[in-house]
């Protein structure tokens, strides 16, 4: 029993000498036990490229079997030691040490190729095979011959692939074969996807360090490739823009397209490449005219929260489309999706905001903004005035987004500076009014995400116009130096706005710097501007000035594209097209001219940037003589066009229909100020000179009810304007979507 209990006691006692023993000249502390490694992982690993005199460091690391990394010693070997040696502690010499326990100092060897290999406990790393080479002056980039030979491509349909390789140049010399395998990196793997070839990773076809592109969005976006730390030039890689998009309706084959409130649609797009191949995927930017009516998801799924009309378009709009190309390249359908949604009841309800700059800079007086909530059929309407809600400073303008979600009220600077755009939130459950003082001026526009609100100030010195910016919590504006802004207009799609200042048009994005066009020649002046519905085109009006005020001739409608804002045609009027608005067919615009109105027959299908368009205009006469128009409203669904002149005691409609002018008179012989429609298009609040709020049936043509407010005062502040002895009139006015 005692000798075998020897036994026992040798056997670790040996063990533990023999391993102590094999640690000798390494780093191991005497007598420590170290587990055999499942694996070693050496980095870099399968291949390094070195250049001749240079320094590179080995790390091996030992692991278990479940790939665990953990500590002890690691020796590295050099298969060409002529070419590469290594130290104990990892680092390697293109050349050779001057010691293997303590280097210092590396002498350049020769060129040529060793592998390396890291050794614990008898296991070995898989190699890594190093080149040795001679400096590097640069690194080219080219696609792979092929056979027979073909000129490449001018872009890559998306899916499809590209190959590519690099050589690399010392003094002129090709020294490729000596350098081993490039990394290959895109700048915006978004637009293509990398995959380098390696020996574990291989393409057929393809050698180590030949690179294979994929095309996956169109746009542009760079490759290079890197060796020894030198990149090469990149070069584009273009995945083909977008040409045309044509959208279709599910279930439908009809243009417009009569949907329930509360019903739903399916729109597909189908999306054509420069190079004709169709593509799919979900690069389109999708849009409504009016989100509060017709909302459409990324995918083009269409909700009808309430009756109203609404145009939708899918573009391919940047950044998320023809990506990294400039100028930018937006691309719009070749026409929209007309969606009309029809009531599910006979009783719509509505609500109006009603302010006033009766205030003006009067001392003590105090401006609200009032809502009216109307329950109404078109026969019997049912309204409530709601409780005055105070505003910080006196308003000049009154315009919600199109979500219903904000309402913009602008002033001019006051009180030395301390008042700014108020944002109006109707929702809350007590309205809340916040103000920013920074921002100054009249709101010309809101985009139609709700987003972006642009403010015109013609009264400060100098003249600007700030792009205020919002997401319902942040909040910031940006100043632009633009002199004497009266009317601005958003691109469908949110890329850019037109703004029409004096005789300049100035095009605003937020991903190009601020452009400005003249509008023609000296003395031409700007007048209104409204973009197609479809997003193609611009629609901008334009007068010669006599004095700085715009003479009736010439005058005229400069059609722009809105993708690189190139002049598309001129459309000559019969006097000054004083307010535009295109129709939500994207097939026709109209142009308020005294004593009438024009009806402009739009024709184009647009693909590419530069579709072509034409355009044939007719004028009616709405039977009112001159008159200096104040408003140009559009019914959602596009069937009408509502005139509104403070020198003309009715409202001028024009049906677009069958062309005909009707107009209806407002009781007490009134004249209109301000007008809003709801949603439906079946109401029209009219704000008036007698200081009553209109509710016009535009289905009776009448005027079925008259809302008063009660005179404010110091005591009794229920009215637009308190804290003073005169009533303010009505002349803002604007339905919550």
């Amino acid at each position: 029993m005692g000798r075998w209990g020897s036994v026992r006691f040798a056997i670790p006692l040996l063990i533990t000498m023999t391993v102590a023993l094999s640690g000798c000249g390494s780093s191991a502390t005497r007598g420590t036990v170290f587990p055999v490694p499942a694996s070693i992982k050496l980095t870099p690993a399968e291949t390094a490229s070195m250049e001749v005199g240079s320094i590179l460091s080995f790390s091996g690391s030992p692991e278990n079997s479940k790939g665990v990394a953990f500590a002890e010693p690691v020796s590295y070997q050099s298969s060409n030691p002529a070419v590469l040696t290594i130290a104990s502690n990892g680092n390697a010499c293109a050349g050779t040490w001057n010691s293997l326990g303590a280097p210092q100092i590396c002498t350049p060897g020769p060129v040529g190729t060793a592998q390396v290999v890291a050794t614990s406990m008898g296991i070995s790393s898989p190699p890594t095979t190093v080149y040795v080479h001679q400096h590097i002056d640069s690194v080219v980039v080219s696609p792979v011959p092929t056979s027979p030979p073909t000129p490449p491509p001018p872009c890559i349909s998306k899916g499809l692939t590209a190959n590519y390789q690099a050589s690399a140049f010392s003094r002129g010399t090709d020294i490729t074969a000596t350098v081993g395998t490039f990394t290959w990196q895109t700048l915006n793997t978004t637009v293509a996807i990398p995959n380098a070839v390696t020996l574990s990773n291989p393409v057929s076809g393809l050698l180590p360090g030949q690179m294979q592109a994929t095309a996956v969005t169109p746009g542009m976006t760079s490759i290079f490739a890197s060796i020894s730390s030198v990149n090469s030039v990149p070069v584009n890689f273009i995945t083909c823009p977008v040409q045309s998009i044509t959208l279709t309706v599910n279930g439908s084959s009809s243009n417009p397209v009569i949907v329930s409130k509360g019903g739903s649609k399916t729109i597909t797009a189908t999306v054509l490449d420069t190079l004709g191949a169709t593509i799919t995927g979900t690069f389109l930017t999708w849009s409504s005219s009016d989100p509060a009516i017709a909302a459409v998801s990324s995918t083009g799924g269409v909700t009808t929260p309430q009756a109203g009309g609404a145009s939708i378009i899918a573009s391919c709009t940047p950044p998320t489309c023809n990506i990294g190309i400039l100028p930018v390249l937006p691309i719009y359908p070749e026409s929209v999706v007309d969606l009309i949604v029809t009531p599910t009841t006979a009783t719509q309800s509505s609500t109006a905001y009603v302010a006033s700059t009766g205030c003006g800079t009067t001392e003590g007086c105090v401006s609200a903004t009032i809502p009216i909530t109307t329950a109404a059929s078109t026969t019997s309407p049912g309204t409530t005035v709601g409780a005055p809600i105070n505003l910080p400073a006196t308003p000049n303008s009154l315009v919600f987004d199109r979500q219903g979600r904000f309402a913009y009220l602008g002033t001019d600077r006051g009180d030395l500076g301390t008042k700014g755009l108020m944002v109006l939130n109707p929702t809350a459950n007590s309205a809340t009014v916040s103000e920013f003082t920074s921002v100054t001026g009249k709101v010309l526009a809101v985009s139609p995400d709700g987003n972006t609100v642009i403010v015109s100030d013609t009264l400060a010195t100098p003249n600007q116009v700030f792009i205020f910016t919002s997401n319902g919590t942040s909040h910031s504006s940006v100043a632009l130096n633009i002199t004497g802004a009266t009317a601005a207009d958003f691109s469908p799609d949110n890329l850019k706005a037109y703004i029409v200042a004096g005789s300049t048009l100035y095009i605003f994005s937020a991903l190009e710097a601020l452009k400005s066009i003249s509008l023609g020649p000296s003395g031409t002046i700007g007048t209104d501007v409204s973009f197609l519905s479809n997003g193609a085109f611009g629609y901008v009006g334009t007068c010669a000035s006599a004095g700085g005020v715009c003479s009736p001739s010439p005058s005229s409608i400069i059609v722009r594209r809105a993708c690189d804002n190139g002049l598309a045609s001129t459309v000559p009027t019969p006097g000054i097209p004083s307010f535009i608005k295109a129709l939500p067919d994207s097939t026709h615009v109209v142009a308020v001219d005294s004593p009438g109105i024009d009806l402009i027959d739009v024709s184009s299908a647009p693909t590419g940037c530069t579709p072509p368009v034409s355009n044939s205009l007719t004028s009616f006469l709405l039977g009112a003589g001159d008159f200096v128009a104040t408003q140009l409203l559009v019914a959602p669904d596009g069937s009408r066009a509502y005139v509104i002149s403070g020198s003309v005691p009715k409202v001028m409609i024009f049906n677009i229909g069958d062309q005909t002018a009707p107009s209806v008179a407002l009781t007490g012989a009134a004249t209109p100020i301000r007008a809003t429609l709801t949603p439906d298009g079946t109401l029209l609040y009219v704000a008036a000179n007698d200081g009553q709020v209109h509710l016009l049936s535009t289905v009776a043509n009448s005027d079925i009810l008259q809302i008063s407010f009660p005179p404010g005062t110091a005591s009794q502040p229920t009215g637009l304007c308190s804290g003073v002895t005169f009533t303010c009139l009505p002349d803002l006015i604007a339905v919550k979507p």
